[in-house]
């Protein structure tokens, strides 16, 4: 793979369509899910075993563990470093995870009519952390809205409705996106009124950024407070938080960020809500075995809901 990764993948990187089809040509032969390389292409800073453990010191050793395991995936990624065989790229307990969810993975595609080379594991098995998340905490988002920040084509709304929210507020600023959002909720007979889908990606500031149309959630007002606030929005997870200050504050809300899309976002996320010392438990999940970037997330929810 030595060549590939020096000679042909940035050849086929600098051709039309070439980016596609040397994710397809990586996947193939590898038999990795590395159509991302996200943290990998975005510049961030590969973080030693050490620096990790300074950055999300307080937290416990499984999120510390899953921090390190995310960052030496990193390490094997392009443009990092080379491929490597999946026998030596995944552990056997990713392995072991991914045999198990698979079938569930199966079923759900087929219940929610969810395509399957769209919908990702993070959202209909994982639910973002709610389906594994203690009892008392789906009690406390129960009757609350959830926002569904990057709305895609509907599936994280769909399993949403499993946790009896008051409303789902979905932002996706991506017109074919919301298209399918819709598409989706009419297949599986969702009624209108137990959603709003919102044309505006969500910053900390408003205005237009690389021609997304940004609002904070600040700016938003509801009459029924936030329960749960999921956002993956490719790397502008800590601009979105920053935006969000104020409902965070009144509304003390679960969180579910993904934070694996730059270093920002890596350790951004953490560091400001340490630095807002508003009494939450943090931990950080991996939600996607045997995949490269494992969809890693920070859960957070307020200490007294534990």
């Amino acid at each position: 793979m030595g060549f590939y990764a020096s000679v042909i993948s940035p050849f086929l990187r600098s051709t039309t369509f070439g980016e596609r089809l040397d994710a397809a040509l990586v996947a193939f032969n590898a038999n990795l899910q590395f159509a991302g390389f996200m943290y990998a292409r975005s510049g961030g800073t590969i973080f030693s075993d050490s620096e990790i453990e300074e950055i999300f010191a307080g937290l416990d050793a499984d999120s510390i563990s899953i921090a390190k395991r995310f960052m030496s995936h990193q390490h094997k990624c392009l443009p990092n470093s080379l491929m490597v065989h999946p026998k030596y790229f995944y552990t056997q307990a990713e392995k072991d995870e991914y045999r198990k969810i698979l079938p569930d993975y199966c079923r759900t595609l087929r219940r929610y009519h969810l395509p399957r080379h769209m919908t990702m594991v993070e959202s209909i098995c994982y639910h973002h952390g709610l389906r594994f998340a203690p009892e008392a905490v789906k009690e406390h988002i129960k009757g609350k809205l959830f926002a569904d920040v990057g709305g895609w084509l509907g599936d994280s709304t769909l399993v949403f409705e499993n946790y009896s929210p008051a409303k789902i507020i979905a932002f996706e600023p991506v017109d074919s996106c919301r298209e399918n959002y819709l598409k989706t909720m009419k297949r599986n007979r969702i009624a209108p009124g137990r959603y709003e889908l919102i044309p505006f990606g969500l910053s900390d500031e408003t205005g237009a950024f690389d021609g997304i149309e940004c609002r904070r959630l600040d700016d938003f007002h509801y009459d029924v407070p936030f329960g749960v606030l999921k956002a993956d929005i490719e790397g502008f997870g800590l601009r979105f938080l920053q935006g969000a200050k104020n409902t965070i504050m009144r509304d003390r809300p679960l969180l579910s960020l993904s934070i694996y899309h730059n270093e920002d976002e890596f350790v951004g996320i953490y560091r400001t809500l340490k630095e807002w010392n508003i009494g939450y438990r943090c931990e950080i999940k991996s939600f996607a075995p045997m995949d490269s970037h494992g969809e890693v997330s920070l859960f957070a929810y307020p200490e007294e809901w534990h």
